[in-house]
């Protein structure tokens, strides 16, 4: 007999990831146990993004981001509705640091789209290719209730892989998963 079973492509990688996945699993809510996840959040009001109560929300997501990094070795990005805040803001990872990104709105988008595979928190272990624009520029206000405006279009993977990050992000906030 010379046909022998083969092991699925990347099992031990999703092996890993199930591991991974049980580690963050009292923190980060998941697809199936939070109906909250499908629906929009709500926008945050702009009077309470330097309350007592925001910070501490901000301050937790950013822990939530670190740990999770330190458990898994990756996240680049967590949106509030992951930990049960169903608010209009994210923590993004960057090179430099937590960027927090408060009610966005996209303005523009790029015509050009690039396929590439994402994971998400609160999908683990799934791993789907995804089509996204290669670039978006939005609005949003930072963590000082400032209106900032992202227009980055840095075609190198990092930007190509930041701008992913956002819509990513964004698309949470909008109860897309």
């Amino acid at each position: 007999m010379s046909w022998k079973p083969q092991k699925p492509p990347l099992a031990n990688f999703k092996k890993l990831v199930f591991q991974k996945a049980g580690k963050v699993s009292e923190f980060i809510y998941q697809i199936g146990e939070y109906e909250e996840l499908r629906k929009p959040s709500r926008e945050v009001a702009l009077g309470n993004i330097g309350s007592t109560d925001f910070k501490a929300k901000t301050k937790y997501l950013k822990e939530c981001l670190l740990k999770y990094r330190e458990l898994t070795g990756y996240g680049r990005g967590i949106t509030a509705i992951q930990i049960g805040i169903p608010e209009r803001f994210s923590v993004i990872y960057t090179t430099k640091e937590l960027m927090v990104i408060i009610n966005p709105k996209i303005t523009k988008s790029s015509k050009s789209m690039l396929l590439y595979p994402e994971m998400c928190m609160s999908v683990n272990p799934v791993i789907a290719p995804t089509i996204r624009p290669s670039w978006i520029e939005f609005d949003y206000y930072d963590e000082a209730g400032e209106l900032q405006h992202w227009e980055t279009k840095d075609e190198t993977n990092q930007g190509k892989i930041m701008n992913r990050v956002f819509q990513h992000e964004i698309d949470h906030m909008d109860g897309i998963i």
